[in-house]
């Protein structure tokens, strides 16, 4: 039984095609949305909204009341100001996760980078972007909530049918990944709630032997 899901971040690139999967398995997730008239005319609105900001906790709360499984798919768009990565990426993760703490949401799935534990890496010159969102991760982990970090490569917007995945931990693998698939791997996690307290690495390889999803997932190794 999946539940009720309220998604974070839904009306961007990423959130969208969630949704959308998740509506072609019959599911309708709720909505958390700081704009809800520009949430409705990108997603419909048949859907709940919940109006909120990631970076106001307050606004958080109550959305998260009867709520099974949370999915964050937020980011920060500029280097500096109020959509920072440390306001969205840190602060704004922080927020969610303590809202959906404080209402007793068992499960939280984070979409997150690869390369976060690598503070040289050259992203890392965008406001400090993986530094921040690996502070977000390590909010989760130490919150007590249930939950699945994804970290994916480089995401791109280009899909034919044919994405050979590959997973691994530890944060050493680099790549790109689409964001079709992230948003078909973010639905597995979420349909397979028996793998908790996990972070892993995505990204798409070229030959089919190298794959190893979804086989793979089951086997993940608890942080």
């Amino acid at each position: 039984m999946v539940g009720n899901i309220l998604i974070a971040g839904a009306s961007g690139r990423t959130g969208r095609l969630i949704v959308d999967g998740l509506r072609q398995l019959g599911i309708k997730p709720q909505i958390l949305a700081r704009d809800v008239a520009k949430a409705k005319e990108i997603l419909g609105d048949d859907l709940v909204f919940h109006l909120g900001d990631v970076r106001d906790y307050e606004s958080l709360v109550e959305p998260m009341a009867g709520i099974d499984v949370v999915v964050s798919a937020v980011g920060s768009t500029t280097p500096v100001g109020k959509n920072c990565p440390k306001h969205v990426d840190y602060e704004g993760i922080r927020n969610l996760v303590r809202a959906a703490r404080s209402k007793g949401v068992p499960r939280f799935i984070l979409i997150s980078s690869i390369a976060v534990t690598n503070p040289n890496h050259p992203m890392n010159c965008f406001g400090q972007v993986l530094e921040w969102k690996y502070m977000g991760e390590e909010y989760l982990r130490e919150s007590g909530l249930g939950y699945v970090i994804i970290r994916p490569g480089g995401l791109t917007s280009c899909f034919d049918g044919e994405e050979n995945l590959h997973i691994d931990q530890g944060d050493q693998l680099s790549g790109t990944v689409s964001r079709d698939a992230l948003a078909s791997v973010v639905m597995h996690a979420i349909e397979n709630p028996q793998v908790s307290q996990v972070s892993f690495e995505l990204v798409a390889v070229e030959k089919p032997e190298d794959t190893n999803w979804p086989q793979g997932y089951a086997s993940l190794s608890p942080d």
